[in-house]
This record gives C-alpha cells, structure tokens and sequence, in this order.
C-alpha cells in the first residue's frame, strides 16, 4: 500500500515547526499575540514565560517525534 505524499506532509510540518520555534525562542511576543488572540491575561510576565516554555518543549518533542517517525 502506497502512502500518497506522507513523507511530503511530514517535512512540511517540521518547516512549519521549526520557523515556530524559532519564533518563540527569539522572543515572548508570539505567546502575548496568541494568549491576546484566544482572550487570556497577559500582565504576569512569568505566566507568559511559562506559557512560552511549554510551546518551546512541545514544539521540539513534536519535531523530535515527527522525525523518528519519517520513512
């Protein structure tokens, strides 16, 4: 059985994912836009870096996984 475009879908996800990444580790202003976009405080500082070193770990456990998983 013949997996259309796996490999494909996969290698753009972690493009996607490492320009995310990217993004968050440069800075905190992509986690204030996404915590203003879906309606949560912003004004504790450490909130925000909490928040922001969970997407990093998520982002890199997600590219790390997808990467074992490639074909």
């Amino acid at each position: 059985m013949k997996q259309h475009g796996k490999r494909a879908r996969q290698e753009g996800a972690i493009n996607r994912l490492e320009k995310t990444l990217a993004m968050h580790e440069a800075n905190a202003e992509l986690t204030v836009a996404i915590m203003e976009d879906k309606k949560l405080s912003t004004g504790a500082a450490d909130k925000v870096e909490s928040i922001r070193k969970q997407k990093i770990a998520a982002h890199k456990k997600t590219i790390e996984n997808t990467k074992e998983k490639m074909r």
